[in-house]
């Protein structure tokens, strides 16, 4: 009972903050407010708070207040990357599911971005700085950002951040990569080339393949 109750007023601030359109950086009404609204003790206010800070919606400045956070993706990160790495010990599935959820967001992301020349020549420059092993990792990554904010969708954004961040960190679990810089160029060449052509079907056979040696590296694991 006492978890639904500590539920019911997370979620009754969540509301409040979407009832008075507060934005990031606006101020929440102090803790005695708070008890008023919702007829609760101090502890279950400051309670509530500590769970919304830790997902990002709310930010505690000691001396000052509690403000809108940014709720950010990256509250996601300790979490995902919890369960990726504990069902990794077995299987390896963490890992696959992470992949597979990851495929499916930049197919669609990616077959929404034909058309646009100057993100051709963005992802152009990401794919020459791919072939130097110094900058290829933050080239690829740059790669796939760059699609996720020409699809214009922000939280399709940050997912694409916090998967790869993810993604990142439990990599040690399938071993190094076993391709070639070309390789790597190659495969992000092919999916510059498809967008270019505007041919939904040839993006979705790239993205597949481009994913294709982490599959094989999990497989083998």
């Amino acid at each position: 009972m006492r978890t639904t109750r500590s539920q019911e007023l997370v979620d009754s601030i969540v509301e409040l903050i979407d009832r008075r359109q507060l934005r990031p950086g606006d101020p929440l009404p102090p803790e005695p407010r708070l008890m008023e609204e919702f007829g609760v003790a101090r502890n279950s206010v400051r309670e509530a708070l500590r769970t919304l800070q830790a997902l990002g919606i709310v930010e505690i400045r000691h001396g000052y207040g509690t403000f809108v956070g940014e709720a950010s993706m990256a509250a996601l990160s300790p979490s995902l990357l919890f369960r990726t790495r504990a069902r990794s010990r077995d299987d390896l599935r963490g890992l696959s599911d992470l992949l597979e959820v990851r495929q499916i967001l930049e197919t669609e992301l990616t077959r929404r971005v034909v058309g646009d020349g100057k993100l051709l020549s963005a992802l152009g420059e990401c794919v020459d700085r791919m072939v130097d092993p110094a900058t290829a990792p933050a080239a690829d990554r740059r790669f796939h950002e760059l699609i996720g904010e020409a699809a214009g969708n922000e939280l399709a954004l940050e997912l694409i951040r916090l998967f790869w961040d993810v993604y990142r960190q439990t990599e040690s679990h399938v071993g190094a990569p076993t391709s070639q810089p070309e390789g790597l160029v190659a495969k992000h060449q092919e999916i510059l080339e498809a967008i270019a052509a505007a041919d939904p079907r040839a993006i979705g056979e790239a993205v597949s393949r481009h994913f294709d040696e982490i599959r094989q590296r999990i497989a083998a694991g």
